[in-house]
């Protein structure tokens, strides 16, 4: 007979689980109960994703490394940036494209090219120089603020191959190539001319703070550009809204429940008062002076002078004074909005009922010719407007149709509802 020690081994037993436990070891814990917690039962939790998609179209699935933007004019491009760390150092691949196909083809093919090896950083001999990328990345940081769209424009810059050379040996034939470089995107030439703008206020901000830029290249390369019509500036737009056009994205943001912005509200007022968005955002109840039918538009746009600081005081037609009254006090703004939200807003109902190529912007060129072919004359279009001069109001004056055409238009009184109930 086999005698087992207590002190040697205990063996416990339970249903369908066998633990053996020796005491051989103080660091082992006795065992306190032979149950096996049951697996809880359930779906499986939601696998967070890590892809990026900034900026793209609502209902478009985000693709990882691609970003959906819109310009001014109503062009969608999609930019493709890729960041790696290679054998330790960094490597950048940048490109925009018309579609997104192309843009998921380009991503896919450089990641594979990558992964085997095909792509390595380049390795620039700096020497104590100054890259081009070098200043646009100081410029991009600091100094006065940029706005989105520059910042974005000095980024794709910075990442240009064209641009990781010395700064000092820049000339006429660097700025054509970063020039042509661009217009193989397929961007328009306008957009070509606002990525060199960009890039030319950048280098002579170089410049003045002691930077190796040649000045005087920059400026002279810049006006053989614009000379040759590499550049081209922005077209003059003549799109009008038709009564039927409006009425569809009207309808279709009323009835979207999900929608809190008042899009035809803004859009009727920008109609009546001949205002830009952003100056419409940033009317003042303290600037309204309602005995005269006048407002203070602060930091109107100027083509010559600086946008900050040129306040100017214009008339206020009588159906957009009476959109004015009708909204509630909640704020010191009459409108209390970001003109982003309803840009954005604007174009997705735009785009839901078909209507093609029609901006917000366009609402100012309406109001101004609606004055014109109610028979006012330029000196009184231009106190509503807030032109300084009556030729700037030329191309305006040649109106084919004459008469209101807003008259009795029940989408000026559905804005007079909607403002009461805000």
């Amino acid at each position: 007979m086999t005698t087992i020690s207590a002190t040697a081994s205990t063996t416990v037993f339970a249903k369908q689980h066998v633990v053996k436990q020796t005491n051989t070891s103080p660091f082992v814990r006795p065992v306190s109960s032979t149950k096996t917690l049951p697996r809880k039962k359930g779906p499986k939790p939601a696998i967070k994703s890590n892809k990026t998609g900034c900026g793209n179209a609502p209902g478009r699935k985000k693709e990882r490394l691609i970003v959906e933007r819109q310009d001014n004019q109503g062009t969608t491009t999609f930019c493709v940036q890729i960041r790696r760390q290679v054998s330790g150092k960094k490597l950048s691949l940048s490109e925009t494209f018309s579609t997104m196909k192309l843009a998921k083809a380009w991503r896919d093919r450089k990641l594979a090219e990558i992964e085997l090896g095909r792509i390595k950083p380049q390795i620039v001999e700096r020497h104590d120089t100054t890259l081009v990328s070098d200043i646009l990345a100081k410029r991009s940081t600091d100094g006065k603020p940029l706005k989105r769209s520059g910042v974005q424009m000095l980024d794709l810059l910075i990442a240009h191959p064209l641009c990781q050379i010395d700064a000092s040996k820049i000339d006429n034939d660097w700025f054509r190539g970063i020039a042509s470089a661009l217009s193989a995107r397929e961007i328009t030439p306008q957009t070509v001319a606002c990525y060199m703008t960009t890039l030319s206020y950048a280098l002579k901000w170089g410049a003045r703070r002691k930077m190796p830029v040649p000045s005087l290249v920059v400026q002279d390369a810049m006006e053989i550009l614009w000379e040759d019509e590499v550049l081209a500036r922005s077209e003059e737009r003549e799109r009008r809204a038709t009564l039927e056009e409006l009425d569809r994205i009207f309808v279709a943001a009323t009835l979207n429940k999900r929608q809190k912005i008042p899009v035809p509200l803004i859009a009727v007022f920008a109609i009546f008062s001949c205002r830009r968005l952003s100056e419409i955002c940033g009317l003042k109840w303290e600037d309204l002076r309602v005995a005269k039918s006048k407002i203070l538009v602060r930091n109107m746009k100027h083509p010559r002078k600086k946008k900050k600081g040129n306040n100017v005081w214009v008339t206020l037609p009588p159906e957009a004074l009476k959109i004015i009254l009708s909204m509630p006090r909640k704020s010191e703004f009459i409108f209390p909005y970001n003109p982003r939200s309803i840009g954005a807003a604007f174009r997705r109902h735009r785009e839901l009922v078909g209507v093609v190529d029609l901006r917000f912007h366009d609402f100012r060129h309406e109001g101004i010719s609606r004055h014109f072919e109610m028979g006012m004359d330029a000196p009184f279009v231009a106190q509503i407007s807030g032109h300084k001069t009556s030729v700037s109001l030329d191309r305006y004056t040649h109106v084919e149709e004459v008469g209101d055409k807003f008259c009795e238009w029940i989408w000026f009184d559905k804005a007079l509802a909607t403002a009461a109930e805000l």
